[in-house]
C-alpha cells in the first residue's frame, strides 16, 4: 500500500518559513563576519589549533575504537600517540639517507643548472627582441639566479645586481619581518609543534565530558537537533582533514614513483613536495609538475621535462577521477569550481591559513544552510546522521565527541 502523500504547507505558512530562514541566514552570515574578524585578531593561536583539530580527528577514531573494546579512554589516547608519532619518527629516520642524498646532489649540480637556466633566459629574451623590436632587461633574473657568483664573462657585476635588486630585496626583508611578527620564525614553529600535539592530547582525554557539558548547555528541546546538526558538520570537517592527508599521501607516492620511472633526478624530493602541497586541493599536482619540468628540462633536456610534466599530468587525472572522488566522495562533496573559490576567498582573508580551512569552512556552511533550509523552509523533520546499518539510535554528539569514559556511546 502506497504511503499518503503529507499535506502541503499552505502558502502564507511557506511564506512565513522562508522569511524566518532569510532572517536566520542573515543572522548567521553576520554572526561569522563578527567571528571571521575576532579571529583575525587573535590569529596568533591559529597554528596550534589547527594542528590540534587534525590531530583530534586523524586519531580520535582509533582511540574510539580502544574504547568499545574496553580499554581506558586515558591509555588509548597514550597508545595512539606512542604508535602513531613512532612510526612517523621510524619512516622518518628511514627516509632521511634519501633525502639527504638528494638535496646534496641538487647542491652539486646548482652551478650547472643556474647556467642553464641563465642561457636558457638569454635565449628567450633574444628571441622576444628580435621578433618585437624591443629590448628586455633580464639583469635582474641573472641577479637573483646568482649569475656573478659563477663568474661568467656576461654576468652582471655586484653593482649592478645592488641596484636592479634593491627594490626585491626590501620586499624580501619586509615580508620576512612580518612573518615574524605573526610567529613564523623557527623557534615559533618549533614551539606549535609541541604546543599543538599537548592540547591535542588533552582533548582527546576529556571529549567525552566536553561533549556532555555542551550538550548540556542547549535546550533539552533542541538538542536532538543541536546533536543531528554537530554530528554532520564534523563529518564533513573530519572526513575532509583525513581525506586530504590520504590523497596527499597517494599523490606523493605515485608522483615520486613516476618520477623515478622515468629517470628523473631527486624524484624523491619532487614527489614529497607534490604530495605536501596537495594538503590543499587542486595545487600539488601543478608545483610537483612544474618542479619536474624545470628539473628535468635543465638535468636531461626538453624530452625529460615534457615526461616529468606528463607524469603529474597523469597523476593529477588519476587523483581527480579515481582517488579523490572515492576517498572524500562522502564528506565534503564539494564542486571544483566551489573548491577554487572557497581557496581564493580563504586566502584573501586570512593568508595561509584561509587557504588551508577555506574548504573546510565551506563545508560547514553548506551543511548549516542546508540543515536550515530542510528544517525551516520546508517544514522537513531532523534527519538522524549517526544511524548505523543495523538500526542504531542516532548519535547525540558530533562524530569526534563520540564515547564516554567508559567506552560507550553517550
Amino acid at each position: 500500500m502506497a504511503t499518503p502523500a503529507s499535506p502541503r504547507l499552505p502558502a502564507s505558512e511557506r511564506l512565513r518559513r522562508a522569511g524566518v530562514a532569510a532572517w536566520s541566514v542573515i543572522g548567521v552570515l553576520i554572526l561569522a563576519a563578527f567571528s571571521i574578524w575576532a579571529l583575525l585578531k587573535i590569529r596568533i593561536i591559529f597554528p596550534p589549533l589547527v594542528l590540534a583539530l587534525l590531530i583530534i580527528y586523524v586519531l580520535n577514531p582509533l582511540v574510539a575504537a580502544l574504547e568499545r573494546r574496553g580499554v581506558p579512554r586515558a591509555l588509548g589516547v597514550i597508545g595512539s600517540y606512542i604508535v602513531v608519532l613512532g612510526g612517523i619518527a621510524l619512516v622518518v629516520i628511514l627516509l632521511i639517507p634519501i633525502v639527504s642524498a638528494q638535496v646534496s646532489d641538487f647542491a652539486d649540480r646548482w652551478p650547472s643548472y643556474r647556467d642553464d637556466a641563465l642561457q636558457f633566459v638569454n635565449e628567450t629574451a633574444v628571441s622576444i627582441e628580435d621578433r618585437i623590436g624591443a629590448q628586455i632587461d633580464i639583469s635582474q633574473v641573472s641577479c637573483l639566479l646568482g649569475a656573478g657568483e659563477g663568474g661568467t664573462q656576461d654576468a652582471p657585476t655586484t653593482a649592478r645586481c645592488d641596484q636592479v635588486t634593491e627594490v626585491f630585496r626590501q620586499q624580501v626583508v619586509a615580508q620576512a619581518g612580518r612573518i615574524t611578527e605573526i610567529g613564523s620564525s623557527i623557534l615559533e614553529l618549533l614551539i606549535i609543534f609541541v604546543i599543538g600535539p599537548l592540547i591535542a592530547l588533552y582533548l582527546l582525554i576529556d571529549l567525552p565530558k566536553l561533549a556532555r557539558d555542551l550538550t548540556a548547555l542547549v535546550p533539552e528541546g533542541h538538542r536532538g537537533e543541536f546533536t543531528d546538526l554537530g554530528t554532520k558538520m564534523s563529518r564533513a570537517v573530519g572526513g575532509f582533514f583525513r581525506g586530504q592527508l590520504l590523497v596527499a599521501l597517494i599523490v606523493g607516492l605515485l608522483s615520486a614513483l613516476g618520477f623515478r620511472i622515468i629517470g628523473l633526478p631527486f624524484w624523491f624530493v619532487i614527489g614529497a613536495i607534490a604530495g605536501f602541497f596537495n594538503l590543499v586541493p587542486l595545487i600539488g599536482p601543478y608545483i610537483g609538475g612544474g618542479l619536474g619540468f624545470l628539473i628535468g628540462t635543465f638535468s636531461g633536456g626538453l624530452s625529460l621535462g615534457l615526461r616529468a610534466a606528463l607524469v603529474e599530468l597523469i597523476v593529477q587525472q588519476i587523483d581527480n577521477h579515481f582517488v579523490s572522488p572515492n576517498v572524500m566522495r562522502r564528506t565534503v562533496n564539494l564542486h571544483p569550481v566551489t573548491v577554487i573559490l572557497a581557496l581564493l576567498a580563504g586566502g584573501t582573508l586570512a593568508g595561509f591559513w584561509g587557504v588551508l580551512l577555506g574548504v573546510p569552512a565551506v563545508a560547514v556552511g553548506k551543511v548549516l544552510l542546508a540543515h536550515l533550509w530542510s528544517t525551516r523552509v520546508l517544514g522537513s523533520d531532523v534527519s538522524p546522521a549517526g544511524r548505523s546499518s543495523v538500526g542504531e539510535a542516532p548519535s547525540v554528539v558530533p562524530e569526534t565527541l563520540e564515547g564516554d569514559a567508559d567506552g560507550r556511546r553517550t
